[in-house]
């Protein structure tokens, strides 16, 4: 018990040591993965400026995206227990032989970096291609007059629900890759050059998946709910049946997306100044705008 307690206390006592270095690198992939937030985010909107290179709003974005990435993983784990239940019975009368040159297979696999590599490669490609890179596709929404006539656009305009499930496909496929990188990564000291390079590869691939994931955060999710105001803090005014939304606050100017009869929209950037600003509601932007041409789409109210 007494060499526990030494041992624990010493290893504690190693990470409290290196406790400023952990601190500085999670700042900085907070800082990181807000900046990919944000940058995405206003690139979805349509919105032209100039991130400032230290914000903290990069930290509290980095922040909510954490926070989302932690909680798809009880979602993750209830789609996998389901997974294993529904196949567990197809693979009980599975004939024994078949069962057992499966796990072969499966163990000879898992055992072989070379292979593995290969099949996390073909895998990241596949989904890095088909599904994350999709969110590209969006861009100068609050400007544009339709969506794109794509499969992703359904999921733009789902519910929350779906939304969150889509999310968590995201997160279950790059940690599924991760897996099979880390895996092999613990093989590749037997290997030969060639499988070294097969597995580096299919390391930068999972690096590009984790990096995404913030980037379909900024695209498919952060831009979702706008606050409207009730009215502009300038000389002018809304017009009858207008409405405006703020879309971004700076340290020296304000960003308002309005919105009125026609479809007629504008991006509208004013000086900041004291004067204040009254939120009164926070509306789900895409419901409001294309909503209605979307059979789809969940409901909205207008």
């Amino acid at each position: 018990m007494g060499d526990f307690l030494n041992s624990f206390t010493e290893k504690l006592g190693n990470i409290a040591g290196k406790w400023p270095s952990y601190a500085a690198f999670g700042s900085f992939l907070l800082y990181l993965v807000g900046y990919l937030t944000l940058r995405f985010q206003l690139s979805t909107y349509g919105l032209a400026t100039d991130l400032d290179l230290f914000d903290e709003k990069y930290l509290f974005a980095g922040c909510r995206f954490v926070v989302n990435l932690v909680s798809a993983i009880p979602s993750i784990l209830i789609i996998v227990l389901v997974l294993s239940a529904v196949g567990y019975i197809p693979y009980r009368l599975t004939p024994a032989s078949v069962r057992e040159r499966l796990r072969r297979w499966l163990a000879g696999l898992w055992a072989n970096p070379t292979y593995l590599a290969f099949v996390g490669i073909v895998f990241a490609v596949v989904f890095i291609q088909l599904v994350m890179r999709k969110c590209f596709g969006f861009g100068n929404l609050l400007l544009r007059r339709g969506l794109p006539d794509d499969w992703i656009t359904s999921v733009l305009l789902a519910s929350d629900g779906r939304l969150t499930l889509y999310f968590s496909g995201l997160v279950a496929g790059t940690l599924l890759t991760a897996i099979i990188a880390w895996r092999a990564i613990e093989l590749r000291s037997s290997a030969g050059p060639f499988t070294r390079l097969v597995v580096a590869t299919l390391v930068f691939l999972v690096a590009v998946e984790f990096l995404l994931l913030p980037v379909n955060y900024g695209v498919l999710i952060s831009t979702q709910q706008l606050p409207q105001v009730a009215d502009l803090p300038t000389n002018e005014k809304l017009l009858d049946g207008q409405r405006a939304w703020m879309v971004w606050n700076s340290k020296e100017t304000l960003t308002y997306f309005l919105y009125g009869p026609s479809d007629r929209r504008m991006l509208l950037t004013v000086p900041r100044k004291d004067t204040p600003v009254r939120l009164v509601a926070y509306d789900d932007i895409y419901c409001v705008l294309f909503s209605a041409e979307h059979s789809n789409a969940r409901p909205c109210p207008r």
